[in-house]
């Protein structure tokens, strides 16, 4: 009992040394930049939102905490688009604790992005196993402890072009798991626990007028990770990821938002580390994780109408499925989910929403309660 005290004392003091590392960093970035700003020029205004933290997925169920939202601008708006940082702490009726520190930050003119996360999560969840043709009723309970850490620098090549490094970095301990049909699974499982270490690039063109919530211009990324052993890793596989968005004002009201996703794990992929589909941004209403392999493609449209100022409603579409291997995706055979949802507008002037869906798939449904858009 003393050595697993020890342990979680260790864990947490690692915790909480990323997560002043991670402060650190914040605030040398924009102090650093707030530094070379011109007063006369730009009027640079934080906007700290404090919100009860209250969300709903099928993988968390109820959540509640509290969500920390500052909007920032390092430059001129004519050229320099809104900054962001958020912080949440919750807990679920499912017994999940989550930590989580995200940011998005721009320098003057959009020379430098920052854009990462600092998380912590205590998360019970259901597993299915492994494949695209998994038994629902073959559903085991697995808990796990991870720490996220994830940085991304970019710098700008031209305009609205960036390409630049990224590294991650996850520790996943304290695993939990008593199958009670996927026995085959517990070796697999406990096996893949540890730590991953990855390092990449990533080149992406963004011209979207907000990151929170595009109206016109598109985002395309791809980037990759590679992990490995020899910089901190207890396991060797690689990712590659494409994601293409594109956003068209139809009129003053209307928005319509299409997503591509592609994310491609080389073999040796650990569990939870593999493509999952479903969750809250893409395939909503299919459980995240409910379906999981190395590889993964999905499709997804979303038509969005402002009725009142604070007041939207929206409608959405996707298709997609996971697979072992990229030449086994089946097209005829792709899921698919559909659904609807409410806009909130709790900040007019960055146009941050609160969003309220409910998608439907093939036999299943989910209802999500979040903040900002999925996509």
């Amino acid at each position: 009992m003393r050595l697993v005290r020890l342990k979680i004392a260790s864990k947490f003091r690692s915790l909480s040394k990323y997560f002043v590392m991670a402060g650190i960093f914040l605030l040398l970035s924009t102090s650093t930049f707030s530094q070379k700003a011109d007063s006369v020029k730009r009027e640079k205004k934080l906007k700290i939102i404090p919100l009860p933290a209250i969300f709903y997925t099928p993988e968390t169920r109820l959540g509640y905490g509290v969500l920390t939202s500052g909007v920032f601008n390092l430059g001129d708006k004519q050229n320099t688009r809104n900054s962001n940082v958020q912080i949440l702490a919750a807990y679920t009726l499912n017994k999940q604790t989550i930590i989580q520190t995200k940011h998005n930050i721009f320098s003057k003119q959009e020379n430098l992005v920052f854009n990462g996360e600092l998380s912590y999560y205590h998360f019970p969840i259901l597993y299915y196993g492994v494949g695209n043709d998994t038994k629902k009723e073959f559903e085991e309970h697995l808990e796990y402890q991870v720490l996220i850490f994830r940085e991304r620098v970019l710098k700008k090549v031209k305009d609205n072009l960036f390409m630049g490094i990224q590294y991650r970095y996850t520790d996943l301990y304290d695993l939990q798991f008593e199958p009670e049909y996927l026995f085959s699974e517990s070796a697999r499982v406990y096996s893949q626990t540890g730590k991953n270490s990855g390092v990449g690039f990533a080149v992406i063109f963004d011209n979207r007028d907000n990151v929170l919530n595009a109206r016109t211009g598109a985002f395309l990324e791809f980037s990759n990770f590679f992990h490995g052993k020899g910089i901190g890793g207890d396991f060797t596989f690689n990712r590659y990821t494409l994601d293409l968005r594109k956003y068209w004002s139809l009129s003053e009201r209307d928005v319509l938002a299409t997503q591509y996703f592609g994310e491609f794990n080389t073999s040796n992929t650990p569990f939870r580390e593999m493509s999952l589909l479903g969750g809250e941004t893409i395939m909503r209403g299919y459980y995240n994780g409910r379906f999981g392999d190395n590889q993964q493609m999905a499709i997804q449209a979303e038509y969005r109408r402002q009725l009142l100022p604070w007041l939207g409603l929206t409608a959405f579409s996707a298709f997609g499925d996971v697979a072992s291997q990229f030449d086994q995706f089946n097209l005829n055979e792709f899921k698919w989910t559909a659904g609807g949802g409410i806009r909130l507008m709790v900040n007019k002037a960055d146009r941050i929403n609160i969003r309220i869906d409910y998608g439907i798939g093939h036999e299943t449904s989910g209802f999500y309660f979040a903040f900002a858009e999925a996509f």
